[in-house]
């Protein structure tokens, strides 16, 4: 067993809490697991662009059956270093989420800070996981966000992030999964301390960095 792994292993069963990254990652993570718990073991779970995200081994471990969808082939072979060290097994998607081929419906969704990074395809990838869940399923968003509006961060090597503005929450996320017959149910804005160290859930949305969403399908 990985050192490491059984570390983590360990403290999240006797704690009862995720740790499973940094900060902000350890927030989505908790959140979309608050709700993904909810499910039964055995359900299944896709996660749009897990790069080197550890949640699809630790969904997988337990007992989810975890499908991980990721273009990058250096965090595809990071995946499966990650199956290794959790001694798990979930399948893994070398390839863009619109590209994949999901077979039957999903009881989850989850685009974890991902989906920002789709260009103008984002729409079409919103609605297309509408479209792959079965009818109660829920989809889970995590995504940066300005309440001025858009940004674009250019300069990543897993490329151009759109930082989300309350236009495009409106209407490039939920609109799509609006007309797909989803419903919102769940819906949280974070900020940051300037030192990146803390993470905390504001009322006011212009003081957010963050917002998380969950949508359900009627």
């Amino acid at each position: 067993m990985h050192v490491p792994t059984l570390f983590k292993k360990a403290l999240i069963t006797f704690s009862g809490r995720l740790y499973l990254s940094d900060t902000v990652r350890n927030a989505a993570y908790r959140w979309a697991w608050d709700h993904i718990s909810e499910l039964p073991t055995g359900a299944s779970v896709v996660d749009i662009g897990s790069r080197d995200s550890l949640f699809p081994a630790f969904l997988s471990w337990r007992r989810y059956f975890v499908r991980s969808i990721e273009r990058d082939s250096r965090f595809s072979l990071r995946q499966q270093l990650n199956c290794r060290h959790w001694n798990v097994s979930y399948v893994i998607d070398n390839c863009d989420f619109l590209a994949a081929t999901i077979p039957g419906k999903c009881d989850a969704i989850c685009s974890l800070f991902s989906l920002q990074h789709s260009g103008d395809d984002d729409i079409y990838a919103y609605r297309s996981a509408a479209r792959q869940l079965r009818d109660g399923g829920m989809f889970l968003s995590a995504t940066e966000y300005r309440h001025t509006g858009t940004r674009f961060h250019f300069e990543r090597d897993d490329g151009t992030m759109r930082i989300y503005g309350p236009e495009d929450i409106d209407g490039r996320l939920e609109k799509p999964l609006f007309d797909e017959g989803m419903a919102e149910y769940d819906r949280v804005y974070l900020g940051i301390s300037e030192n990146g160290k803390k993470v905390f859930t504001v009322t006011d949305p212009a003081q957010a960095s963050y917002i998380f969403l969950l949508f359900k399908k009627n």
